[in-house]
Protein backbone atom coordinates (compact mmCIF):
# COMPACT_ATOMS: atom_id res chain seq x y z
CA UNK A 1 0.00 0.00 0.00
CA UNK A 2 1.36 3.62 -1.08
CA UNK A 3 0.12 6.43 0.91
CA UNK A 4 0.02 10.44 0.38
CA UNK A 5 -1.28 12.64 2.66
CA UNK A 6 -2.06 16.25 2.53
CA UNK A 7 -3.69 19.44 4.21
CA UNK A 8 -6.36 21.01 1.88
CA UNK A 9 -5.18 19.57 -1.21
CA UNK A 10 -3.39 15.92 -1.77
CA UNK A 11 -0.26 15.85 -3.79
CA UNK A 12 0.62 12.93 -5.39
CA UNK A 13 4.65 12.13 -6.26
CA UNK A 14 6.43 13.15 -9.11
CA UNK A 15 6.69 10.10 -10.57
CA UNK A 16 4.18 9.19 -12.69
CA UNK A 17 3.03 5.33 -11.74
CA UNK A 18 1.85 3.38 -14.51
CA UNK A 19 -1.28 1.96 -14.47
CA UNK A 20 -2.14 -1.45 -13.49
CA UNK A 21 -5.79 -2.70 -13.49
CA UNK A 22 -4.85 -4.98 -10.08
CA UNK A 23 -5.11 -1.78 -8.46
CA UNK A 24 -7.51 1.29 -6.97
CA UNK A 25 -6.33 4.10 -6.30
CA UNK A 26 -8.57 5.65 -3.63
CA UNK A 27 -8.61 9.14 -2.53
CA UNK A 28 -10.10 9.77 0.78
CA UNK A 29 -11.73 13.01 2.20
CA UNK A 30 -12.60 14.86 5.61
CA UNK A 31 -13.22 17.60 6.06
CA UNK A 32 -9.58 19.20 4.28
CA UNK A 33 -8.03 16.40 5.42
CA UNK A 34 -7.47 14.24 2.47
CA UNK A 35 -5.39 11.04 2.04
CA UNK A 36 -4.53 8.95 -1.29
CA UNK A 37 -3.50 5.66 -1.30
CA UNK A 38 -3.47 3.02 -3.67
CA UNK A 39 -4.08 -0.57 -2.70
CA UNK A 40 -5.07 -4.02 -4.65
CA UNK A 41 -8.47 -4.55 -5.32
CA UNK A 42 -8.78 -8.26 -3.91
CA UNK A 43 -6.73 -7.24 -0.48
CA UNK A 44 -10.04 -5.05 -0.01
CA UNK A 45 -11.57 -7.31 1.85
CA UNK A 46 -14.90 -6.65 3.75
CA UNK A 47 -16.94 -3.05 4.13
CA UNK A 48 -15.97 -3.34 7.85
CA UNK A 49 -11.90 -3.51 7.23
CA UNK A 50 -11.82 -1.29 4.54
CA UNK A 51 -13.81 1.44 7.49
CA UNK A 52 -10.34 0.29 9.78
CA UNK A 53 -8.15 1.29 7.69
CA UNK A 54 -9.66 4.61 6.24
CA UNK A 55 -10.41 5.37 9.98
CA UNK A 56 -6.78 4.93 10.90
CA UNK A 57 -5.50 7.31 8.18
CA UNK A 58 -8.07 10.27 9.29
CA UNK A 59 -7.27 8.98 13.08
CA UNK A 60 -11.46 8.87 13.75
CA UNK A 61 -13.04 6.15 15.53
CA UNK A 62 -14.24 3.31 13.07
CA UNK A 63 -17.15 3.39 14.98
CA UNK A 64 -18.25 6.91 13.72
CA UNK A 65 -17.66 6.75 10.62
CA UNK A 66 -19.84 6.61 7.56
CA UNK A 67 -18.65 6.38 3.64
CA UNK A 68 -19.92 7.48 0.12
CA UNK A 69 -18.27 7.66 -3.26
CA UNK A 70 -18.76 9.36 -5.91
CA UNK A 71 -20.17 7.61 -9.42
CA UNK A 72 -17.34 8.49 -11.96
CA UNK A 73 -20.14 8.40 -14.53
CA UNK A 74 -23.27 9.97 -13.19
CA UNK A 75 -20.94 11.48 -10.74
CA UNK A 76 -23.54 11.21 -8.11
CA UNK A 77 -22.82 10.72 -4.63
CA UNK A 78 -23.66 7.55 -3.59
CA UNK A 79 -23.44 5.34 0.17
CA UNK A 80 -21.93 2.73 0.93
CA UNK A 81 -23.45 0.53 3.50
CA UNK A 82 -21.93 -2.82 2.98
CA UNK A 83 -20.05 -5.33 0.78
CA UNK A 84 -22.26 -5.58 -2.00
CA UNK A 85 -21.69 -0.98 -2.08
CA UNK A 86 -18.02 -1.68 -1.57
CA UNK A 87 -17.98 -4.07 -4.73
CA UNK A 88 -19.52 -2.00 -6.96
CA UNK A 89 -17.64 1.11 -6.10
CA UNK A 90 -14.64 -0.47 -6.80
CA UNK A 91 -15.56 -1.96 -9.97
CA UNK A 92 -17.21 1.36 -11.53
CA UNK A 93 -13.88 3.47 -10.11
CA UNK A 94 -11.94 2.95 -13.18
CA UNK A 95 -8.47 4.61 -11.94
CA UNK A 96 -9.49 6.27 -8.66
CA UNK A 97 -12.51 5.75 -5.99
CA UNK A 98 -13.50 8.68 -4.84
CA UNK A 99 -14.62 8.63 -1.07
CA UNK A 100 -16.45 11.28 1.15
CA UNK A 101 -16.26 10.70 5.11
CA UNK A 102 -18.98 11.31 7.16
CA UNK A 103 -19.51 11.27 11.09
CA UNK A 104 -22.65 9.75 12.63
CA UNK A 105 -23.85 12.97 13.68
CA UNK A 106 -23.55 13.85 9.78
CA UNK A 107 -26.10 10.71 8.68
CA UNK A 108 -28.89 13.23 7.87
CA UNK A 109 -26.67 15.07 5.49
CA UNK A 110 -25.37 12.07 4.37
CA UNK A 111 -28.87 11.03 3.28
CA UNK A 112 -30.13 14.47 1.97
CA UNK A 113 -26.83 14.58 -0.47
CA UNK A 114 -27.29 10.71 -1.47
CA UNK A 115 -31.39 11.22 -2.40
CA UNK A 116 -30.88 14.34 -4.09
CA UNK A 117 -28.10 12.67 -6.57
CA UNK A 118 -31.11 9.75 -7.15
CA UNK A 119 -33.15 11.86 -7.50
CA UNK A 120 -31.34 14.17 -10.09
CA UNK A 121 -30.85 11.44 -11.98
CA UNK A 122 -33.87 9.66 -12.35
CA UNK A 123 -35.48 12.99 -13.05
CA UNK A 124 -33.16 13.62 -16.07
CA UNK A 125 -34.72 9.90 -17.39
CA UNK A 126 -37.01 10.31 -20.52
CA UNK A 127 -39.88 7.55 -20.71
CA UNK A 128 -42.46 7.96 -23.51
CA UNK A 129 -45.99 8.16 -22.26
CA UNK A 130 -48.42 5.21 -23.76
CA UNK A 131 -49.73 7.90 -25.96
CA UNK A 132 -46.33 7.95 -27.66
CA UNK A 133 -45.88 4.50 -28.14
CA UNK A 134 -47.50 2.74 -31.74
CA UNK A 135 -49.45 -0.03 -31.67
CA UNK A 136 -49.19 -2.34 -34.56
CA UNK A 137 -51.90 -4.76 -33.48
CA UNK A 138 -54.51 -5.97 -31.36
CA UNK A 139 -57.54 -7.95 -30.62
CA UNK A 140 -61.15 -6.08 -30.79
CA UNK A 141 -65.10 -6.94 -30.13
CA UNK A 142 -63.34 -10.27 -28.07
CA UNK A 143 -65.93 -9.89 -25.91
CA UNK A 144 -68.58 -9.90 -28.37
CA UNK A 145 -67.22 -12.69 -30.75
CA UNK A 146 -68.26 -16.56 -30.31
CA UNK A 147 -64.90 -18.32 -29.00
CA UNK A 148 -63.75 -19.62 -32.60
CA UNK A 149 -63.71 -16.26 -34.15
CA UNK A 150 -61.08 -13.57 -33.92
CA UNK A 151 -61.27 -10.21 -35.16
CA UNK A 152 -57.67 -8.78 -35.53
CA UNK A 153 -56.73 -5.10 -35.94
CA UNK A 154 -53.22 -4.57 -38.00
CA UNK A 155 -51.59 -0.81 -38.02
CA UNK A 156 -49.30 0.18 -40.34
CA UNK A 157 -48.83 3.93 -39.43
CA UNK A 158 -47.97 4.98 -43.00
CA UNK A 159 -45.31 2.60 -43.78
CA UNK A 160 -44.39 1.29 -46.98
CA UNK A 161 -43.80 -2.24 -45.98
CA UNK A 162 -45.97 -4.91 -46.29
CA UNK A 163 -48.26 -6.23 -43.32
CA UNK A 164 -46.52 -9.98 -44.25
CA UNK A 165 -48.98 -12.08 -45.18
CA UNK A 166 -50.39 -14.10 -48.31
CA UNK A 167 -54.28 -15.65 -49.07
CA UNK A 168 -55.74 -17.77 -51.59
CA UNK A 169 -58.69 -19.66 -51.82
CA UNK A 170 -59.72 -23.12 -51.01
CA UNK A 171 -62.40 -25.16 -49.36
CA UNK A 172 -63.49 -26.26 -45.74
CA UNK A 173 -65.11 -29.90 -45.72
CA UNK A 174 -67.75 -29.78 -43.11
CA UNK A 175 -68.57 -33.85 -42.14
CA UNK A 176 -72.13 -33.01 -40.94
CA UNK A 177 -75.21 -35.02 -40.14
CA UNK A 178 -76.30 -34.21 -43.53
CA UNK A 179 -72.82 -35.79 -44.68
CA UNK A 180 -70.09 -33.70 -46.05
CA UNK A 181 -70.00 -30.43 -47.30
CA UNK A 182 -68.23 -28.41 -48.67
CA UNK A 183 -67.53 -24.97 -48.12
CA UNK A 184 -65.62 -22.74 -50.45
CA UNK A 185 -63.36 -19.99 -48.39
CA UNK A 186 -60.19 -17.70 -48.44
CA UNK A 187 -57.52 -18.72 -46.30
CA UNK A 188 -53.87 -17.65 -45.31
CA UNK A 189 -51.68 -19.12 -46.94
CA UNK A 190 -48.45 -18.10 -45.60
CA UNK A 191 -46.94 -15.76 -43.20
CA UNK A 192 -43.50 -13.38 -44.40
CA UNK A 193 -40.64 -14.07 -41.51
CA UNK A 194 -40.56 -10.82 -39.26
CA UNK A 195 -43.10 -9.33 -40.99
CA UNK A 196 -45.71 -7.60 -38.78
CA UNK A 197 -48.84 -10.41 -39.08
CA UNK A 198 -46.15 -12.68 -38.04
CA UNK A 199 -45.14 -10.66 -35.36
CA UNK A 200 -47.92 -10.22 -33.60
CA UNK A 201 -48.71 -14.26 -33.09
CA UNK A 202 -52.32 -13.70 -33.53
CA UNK A 203 -52.79 -14.73 -36.78
CA UNK A 204 -51.76 -18.36 -38.37
CA UNK A 205 -51.38 -20.20 -41.60
CA UNK A 206 -54.83 -21.96 -42.17
CA UNK A 207 -56.75 -19.26 -40.35
CA UNK A 208 -59.92 -18.64 -42.70
CA UNK A 209 -60.70 -15.07 -43.25
CA UNK A 210 -64.13 -14.41 -42.71
CA UNK A 211 -64.82 -10.25 -42.72
CA UNK A 212 -62.34 -7.46 -43.80
CA UNK A 213 -62.97 -4.35 -41.98
CA UNK A 214 -66.19 -6.07 -40.40
CA UNK A 215 -67.96 -6.57 -44.65
CA UNK A 216 -68.52 -10.04 -44.93
CA UNK A 217 -65.91 -11.92 -47.56
CA UNK A 218 -68.73 -14.51 -48.18
CA UNK A 219 -69.52 -15.29 -51.78
CA UNK A 220 -66.33 -12.94 -53.11
CA UNK A 221 -63.63 -13.71 -55.12
CA UNK A 222 -60.15 -13.44 -54.14
CA UNK A 223 -59.15 -10.68 -56.45
CA UNK A 224 -61.78 -8.78 -54.80
CA UNK A 225 -61.04 -9.71 -51.05
CA UNK A 226 -57.20 -8.59 -51.53
CA UNK A 227 -58.24 -5.32 -53.20
CA UNK A 228 -60.47 -4.85 -50.24
CA UNK A 229 -57.24 -5.19 -47.86
CA UNK A 230 -55.18 -2.75 -49.79
CA UNK A 231 -57.92 -0.48 -50.03
CA UNK A 232 -57.99 -0.31 -46.36
CA UNK A 233 -54.24 -1.00 -45.54
CA UNK A 234 -53.24 1.93 -42.91
CA UNK A 235 -55.95 0.17 -40.45
CA UNK A 236 -56.73 -3.45 -41.56
CA UNK A 237 -59.56 -4.98 -39.74
CA UNK A 238 -59.94 -8.83 -40.10
CA UNK A 239 -61.84 -11.31 -38.46
CA UNK A 240 -61.01 -15.15 -39.29
CA UNK A 241 -61.65 -18.23 -37.99
CA UNK A 242 -58.15 -19.56 -36.62
CA UNK A 243 -57.12 -22.59 -37.63
CA UNK A 244 -57.37 -24.30 -34.41
CA UNK A 245 -60.85 -23.27 -33.76
CA UNK A 246 -63.93 -25.05 -34.34
CA UNK A 247 -67.05 -23.90 -33.89
CA UNK A 248 -69.73 -25.81 -32.23
CA UNK A 249 -72.41 -24.47 -34.15
CA UNK A 250 -72.53 -25.22 -38.26
CA UNK A 251 -73.34 -21.23 -38.70
CA UNK A 252 -74.87 -22.20 -42.58
CA UNK A 253 -76.62 -25.46 -41.60
CA UNK A 254 -78.09 -24.08 -37.71
CA UNK A 255 -76.70 -27.81 -36.45
CA UNK A 256 -74.14 -29.10 -34.72
CA UNK A 257 -70.44 -30.41 -36.65
CA UNK A 258 -69.60 -34.30 -36.40
CA UNK A 259 -66.46 -32.60 -37.19
CA UNK A 260 -64.33 -30.11 -39.30
CA UNK A 261 -61.25 -30.66 -41.34
CA UNK A 262 -59.36 -27.88 -43.21
CA UNK A 263 -57.52 -29.88 -46.04
CA UNK A 264 -54.69 -28.26 -46.22
CA UNK A 265 -51.45 -29.46 -48.71
CA UNK A 266 -47.68 -27.99 -48.39
CA UNK A 267 -49.27 -25.37 -46.29
CA UNK A 268 -51.94 -24.21 -48.16
CA UNK A 269 -55.76 -25.20 -48.32
CA UNK A 270 -56.26 -27.86 -50.96
CA UNK A 271 -59.29 -28.12 -53.59
CA UNK A 272 -60.41 -25.02 -55.67
CA UNK A 273 -57.08 -23.31 -55.66
CA UNK A 274 -55.82 -20.24 -57.32
CA UNK A 275 -52.98 -18.51 -57.39
CA UNK A 276 -51.65 -17.33 -54.50
CA UNK A 277 -52.66 -13.31 -53.60
CA UNK A 278 -49.86 -11.57 -51.84
CA UNK A 279 -51.25 -8.61 -49.23
CA UNK A 280 -48.93 -5.58 -49.59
Amino acid sequence: MQEYEGNGTANRPNSIALYNPSLVEIKSRFYNDIRRYSVEKERIGTLESFVDNIAEMHKLDNKDVLLSYTDPIEKDELPITNDNNLRKAISTSKSMLRVQIYKQKDAELLYQRTTKSTERRLNNIQISTPKEFRQVSAVVDADKLPQWKRRVKLLKHASDKPLGFFIRDGTTLSITDAGIEKTPGIFISRLLPGGLAESTGLLSVGDEVLEVNNISIEGKSLDLVTEMMIANAQNLIITVKPTNQVPKQNPRLNRPYASVQLRIKGGTPQGSIRKEQPYI
